[in-house]
């Protein structure tokens, strides 16, 4: 009889367990499939022995292999086995939608999406469902967890999505130095299997694929830990989440609270025949939400003005070198003169500047710091700058705005500044997002842009708050004011890699590039590399880092850069490769801008202008390395011309060299 009861309760649990399998209904066990509306991504789900997978193909290869997901929390079992599918949904759209500023006049939001929903067999049986969206551009998936019992305050240990990939892929991968850092490193050549279980690896990561180019990274980062990649022990090309962990729970413990009913962020793939065609996909932003901001006529995308990498030199002025009220100002007539739209005050302006970043939190924000306050006024900044129709952007530590947000911001608009600039020590805990999304929402109450420095990657998040303009987490041109990098090499990969999340201020703009004996520089590049990446690299702020004396030195080539803008109607990659070159063009009305950089090494591209018109002619102007540029940086010359369509144009780049050409048609202004 002892011997029976075993057998009788496994044999009771099997018929429970079918029973509830059928009570949940008739929902289709076998694996879900969705496809790309041009049918070229393919994505499948499937529980195998209730662990729910997926995987994925491009243009008919495999490249994702069965790949696990699930959450694992500190106060609950994990969801990620034993699984039953209770219900299957596919739902597609097909949407545009405009930004005040962007890559493109509008976005086209297209894709098919696929919601499975499962619950667990046993007690309690929890409810999990998985969301899966394709688009031509690639894919992403995120979890749901519905409001039910006993799920009101959960926190999250793990996530386990994971990315096995279907061979050793290589790839631009940034080696972080723990989930405190800013983001601020370098991407190199990397195979999948050389990424160590015990080593964090940011997103965007950037791979080669057997039949084109795969970018991991993430979107609508809101309410969550930020997430990065590491190895796995036991399977050298797959790779798993590893979320940032909360202040205090380094160890392994807690990475976000969350209660049901909640998402997570969307974990995305996105894909593409070529590398550069990644930069040019909107699959981040169209995860996010959609605008929250109904007039948004005061957010002005531009180039800015910003005394702070070149030492603040302002020519004869006595306080030349230093932050004062009469520096800003000699900045402001220099933008004034040329119709630079906006200054940057950076920090030093409310504390001295070493003070602002060892104790952010025991600041004053509404008051000068009174060793300086007989020469540094930011109210009388602000107010001149409104006289000069020239706005004014006040940089702050994160830490600083900390429980008076609020009341800050809103006495800075009542001073009439228009936006701020958020620096911090880096991370992407869910604490640090939290508190920056709410400054962020903050500051749009009071018409308030931001640009956000100490950065973690974007996230499309823009599109739900387009005040949030952008942000550094890039290793950029600032760097070079203590030693000899960036070189072109890290340059010309950043199109491939970090450029792929969104909107990246890497502060180009360097015209003297050895600097001043007092402010020396050590920039590792042409002249015509500085001015191209105007165009190359996407940003709604572009700075102007020198200072105005560096600029009206070389007023052919400035008129270049004051010619570029900020924002475009339409976007295109051209050619290129990670850590070769780069050739990107881009659209503003009727008129085309092309941007080339190339790495250390010279190269000549031969470059077809297909992306032109048909049967219209244009005019040219072009700013392309000397024949001496090699020996002198600063070389470059400067030729006008008339093109078509049909033309092909050959640049020949220095090492570490660029080019940058505007196309009007003829019949236009120049």
């Amino acid at each position: 009889m002892t011997d029976f009861l075993p057998s009788l309760r496994h044999f009771l649990s099997l018929l429970t367990i079918a029973a509830l399998a059928a009570v949940q209904g008739c929902a289709p066990q076998g694996p879900a499939n969705i496809s790309s509306p041009d049918g070229q991504v393919q994505l499948t789900f499937s529980l195998q022995k209730g662990v729910p997978v997926y995987e994925a193909s491009y243009k008919g290869v495999s490249f994702l292999r069965p790949s696990r997901l699930g959450l694992d929390f500190m106060d609950q079992p994990a969801l990620d086995s034993a699984f039953t599918i209770t219900s299957i949904r596919v739902d597609r759209r097909d949407t545009t939608w405009a930004s005040p500023y962007g890559t493109a006049d509008s976005v086209r939001n297209r894709y098919r999406q696929l919601t499975v929903e499962l619950r667990e067999l046993a007690d309690p049986g929890r409810t999990l469902q998985l969301q899966f969206r394709t688009y031509d551009e690639g894919l992403a998936f995120r979890y749901i967890v519905p409001e039910q019992p006993d799920l009101d305050n959960l926190t999250v240990r793990e996530e386990l999505s994971t990315f096995r990939f279907a061979s050793d892929y290589t790839g631009f991968a940034m080696r972080r130095s723990g989930f405190g850092d800013n983001y601020e490193g370098f991407y190199r050549p990397r195979r999948l299997s050389q990424i160590a279980p015990d080593s964090l690896t940011a997103m965007p990561l950037t791979l080669e694929l057997r039949n084109g180019w795969a970018a991991l990274t993430e979107a609508a980062l809101t309410g969550y830990a930020g997430m990065s990649l590491t190895g796995s022990p036991d399977r050298p090309a797959t790779l798993r989440a590893a979320l940032a962990p909360l202040p205090g729970e380094e160890s392994g413990g807690a990475k976000a609270r969350v209660s049901a009913p909640f998402r997570t962020p969307w974990r995305t793939v996105l894909l593409a025949d070529r590398a550069g065609e990644l930069a040019t996909s909107h699959l981040v932003q169209n995860l996010n939400e959609p605008s929250r901001i109904a007039d948004t006529s005061w957010i002005r995308p531009g180039q800015i003005i910003w005394p702070w990498w070149n030492g603040r030199i302002a020519g004869d002025l006595p306080l030349s070198g230093e932050p004062g009220t009469s520096v800003m100002k000699y900045y402001i007539d220099f933008a004034a003169e040329h119709d630079i739209s906006a200054l940057l005050v950076d920090a030093g302006w409310y504390s001295l500047e070493g003070e602002a970043w060892r104790s952010p939190e025991e600041q004053n924000l509404l008051t000068m710091e009174e060793t300086r306050a007989g020469h540094y006024d930011v109210q009388e900044v602000i107010r001149y700058g409104s006289e000069k129709d020239v706005d004014v952007h006040l940089w702050v530590h994160l830490n600083s705005l900390a429980g008076q947000a609020e009341d800050i911001l809103s006495t800075w608009a009542q001073w009439g500044a228009a936006g701020i600039k958020v620096d911090s020590y880096g991370g992407d805990h869910q604490e640090l997002v939290d508190d920056l999304q709410e400054i962020v929402r903050i500051a749009a109450r009071h018409e308030l842009m931001v640009n956000y420095h100490g950065a973690y990657k974007p996230t499309g998040w823009e599109r739900t708050w387009p005040n949030f303009m952008t942000r550094e987490g890039v290793f950029g041109l600032e760097q070079s004011k203590g030693s000899p990098r960036p070189d072109a090499t890290h340059n010309v990969i950043l199109p491939y890699t970090r450029m792929v999340a969104g909107a990246m201020d890497y502060t180009p703009g360097a015209f003297d590039l050895d600097g001043t004996p007092e402010h020396p520089k050590h920039v590792q590049t042409t002249l015509a590399h500085q001015v191209a990446m105007y165009v190359v690299y996407y940003s709604p702020q572009q700075m102007l880092v020198d200072y105005p004396d560096a600029y009206r030195s070389r007023p052919g080539p400035f008129r270049i850069v004051r010619n570029i803008p900020a924002t475009w109607s339409e976007s295109r990659f051209l050619d290129g490769r990670p850590g070769e070159y780069v050739v990107m063009a881009r659209r503003s009305g009727h008129t085309w801008h092309l941007g080339a950089m190339t790495g250390n090494e010279g190269r000549t591209v031969q470059v077809p202008l297909d992306f032109l018109e048909e049967d219209v002619s244009y005019r040219a102007r072009s700013l392309m390395d000397g024949s001496d540029a090699d020996a002198d940086p600063s070389s470059v010359t400067m030729a006008d011309g008339r093109y078509s369509s049909r033309d092909t144009l050959s640049l020949v780049l220095a090492g570490s060299g660029g080019a940058a050409i505007r196309f009007w048609p003829s019949s236009g202004d120049r």
